[in-house]
């Protein structure tokens, strides 16, 4: 019991390794020796656990799209999945890093890492918009894709490109008052929109 208790331990510190590697320097940047430095474990027993680095990037994708689902919004109002969704990623902006380099190193055409929990949980948010419009919280005439697509640009772009948002508003996207400040941003924007 202590061996597979141990091996779920070193499992998830080479997959926290990896993902900060990654996002610090790119699929092609990381490398396994960094990886395994950045562990404290031996390049050795890092393959032991993972055949290759590409193994071990898709196993983190899919190890975050399928166990970390988001909670569900909380408070009310037209707003609160974009509220939850710029939430979600300011608390984890590591990760916003890591999807960013995936996005610039990878054909937009090619294939998706992991495409199958991701589009599940793409699904599990296009619903829960849908639901909204169907209350009339939302434009029920906008496409819902369309509108999932600006939440995911509302949401992550302030995070994945923080010099742009530091030049525009003067501070930076990890500050407390920008985050409060862009949260009420996007409660008025979204009430506004849903009352057009």
């Amino acid at each position: 019991m202590g061996e597979i208790r141990d091996a779920a331990r070193t499992r998830a510190k080479i997959m926290q390794a990896a993902r900060d590697e990654f996002a610090a320097h790119g699929f092609a940047g990381a490398r396994i020796e960094a990886i395994a430095r950045r562990a404290g474990l031996s390049k050795q027993l890092l393959y032991h656990y993972f055949p290759s680095k590409e193994a071990l990037f898709e196993e983190i994708l899919d190890h975050k799209f399928r166990h970390h689902r988001a909670p569900p919004p909380e408070g009310d109002g037209p707003g609160r999945l974009f509220r939850q969704r710029f939430g979600s990623a300011a608390a984890d902006p590591v990760w916003v890093r890591f999807m960013t380099w995936e996005a610039a190193e990878r054909d937009a055409d090619g294939q998706i890492t992991a495409e199958e929990p991701r589009r599940e949980s793409i699904a599990r948010q296009a619903a829960r918009l849908a639901e909204q419009q169907a209350k009339g919280e939302l434009p029920a005439d906008l496409p819902t894709d369309l509108l999932q697509l600006a939440l995911h640009a509302l949401a992550i772009y302030p995070l994945a490109f923080p010099q742009v948002t530091r030049m525009i508003v003067g501070k930076s996207p990890s500050d407390p008052e920008f985050q409060a400040a862009w949260s009420a941003f996007l409660d008025d924007f979204v009430r506004r929109m849903a009352r057009d």
